[in-house]
């Protein structure tokens, strides 16, 4: 069973260190709200400073858990990992999050959820990117809004997107568009998914942590061949066993899932020799650049070449799409020119 003072294990600190000490790790790794939280269910009083910074971590949370429930039920969309990751955690242990990850089922969906951040919130899209493939065009719009205290923390967000999984920008590891129907394992390969954007983090040990006791919890001997199956299915086996016998470097996993590290090795090496292969068409990813708000008369995307590139018009406004996420200061004032003769 994972306990309250799982944050400590996870540091490495040792028995009867400084609290300013194991303060300083856990900010550091990133985990100090979860680290505070602990302390308070465990009856150890914070400081008046510290405290108030763990209302307004509380606050953010909450307010990005009620996001994704507002737009599932308005919506019909899924909401990842976040909420359905916090409620597996102990009672009294906070799980910071960043924004709101949402997967819609349709371009249609992602505008209305779009729609109903910028007039809920006052939220802007801070990107719109598109990933092309032969098969299907995805897109990915990150809105941002300011936090309660915005001069402190970092804004409020939500991502929403037509796929669960993107993949990694080589391309060597394909869009999944659909996530698994269960909530838990959809949860367990979204955290291995975050491998293709950073290092896995002291965070994801302990999401990997509370979600395992749960996985093992619920389908007991069938574990091993769930996991195995959609790990392969969704191409993240090295991703997953990674992440499993890094966090077993800190922490005990429940009985089983050492094994289980194991017998993905194969899976894990067939993927990898796939990744090489170059079999695997990789999608076009286009970062898009915002121009201005003037919303498309169409209720979707729709794309206008010019000279210089191409254009999305979109409900919230006209963007520049461009294969490498960076700018020069001649296009983006042709491409805003060109959006201003489209308004």
């Amino acid at each position: 069973m994972v306990e309250l003072d799982v944050v400590e294990s996870l540091l490495g600190v040792p028995p009867g260190f400084p609290p300013w000490r194991i303060a300083d790790a856990a900010n550091r790794a990133r985990i100090l709200p979860t680290w505070l939280s602990s302390l308070v269910a465990r009856g150890t009083p914070l400081t008046p400073a510290a405290a108030e910074y763990l209302d307004r971590v509380r606050v953010r949370v909450d307010t990005l858990h009620s996001v994704g429930r507002e737009l599932r039920a308005a919506h019909g969309v899924r909401v990842i990992k976040g909420e359905q990751i916090a409620a597996r955690y102990p009672d009294g242990l906070l799980r910071n999050s960043g924004d709101t990850d949402i997967v819609a089922p349709d371009q249609g969906a992602v505008w209305r959820c779009v729609l109903d951040l910028r007039a809920r919130y006052g939220a802007v899209a801070q990107s719109i990117s598109l990933l092309r493939t032969d098969e299907a065009t995805h897109i990915v719009v990150a809105m941002k809004w300011p936090a309660p205290e915005p001069f402190l923390d970092k804004p409020m967000g939500a991502d929403v997107a037509t796929c669960a999984f993107c993949g990694d920008l080589d391309g060597t590891v394909p869009i999944r568009a659909v996530p698994p129907p269960d909530d838990d394992l959809c949860s367990l390969f979204a955290v291995a998914e975050e491998r293709f954007q950073r290092r896995f983090s002291r965070k994801d040990m302990l999401d990997l942590a509370v979600l395992a006791e749960v996985l093992t919890e619920r389908f007991g001997a069938e574990l091993s061949e769930v996991v195995l199956d959609a790990s392969g299915r969704l191409c993240l086996a090295p991703e997953l066993r990674r992440l499993i016998r890094k966090t077993t470097g800190w922490i005990d996993l429940p009985a089983g899932w050492l094994d289980l590290a194991d017998r993905l090795g194969p899976i894990a090496e067939q993927e990898k020799a796939a990744r090489k292969s170059g079999d695997r068409k990789p999608a076009q990813m286009l970062y898009g650049f915002p121009l201005d708000t003037v919303p498309s008369p169409d209720p979707e995307l729709r794309l206008h070449r010019f000279a210089f590139g191409e254009i999305a018009r979109t409900p919230i406004g006209n963007c520049l799409l461009l294969p490498e996420p960076e700018l020069s200061e001649e296009l983006y004032e042709a491409a805003m020119a060109e959006a201003e003769r489209l308004g």
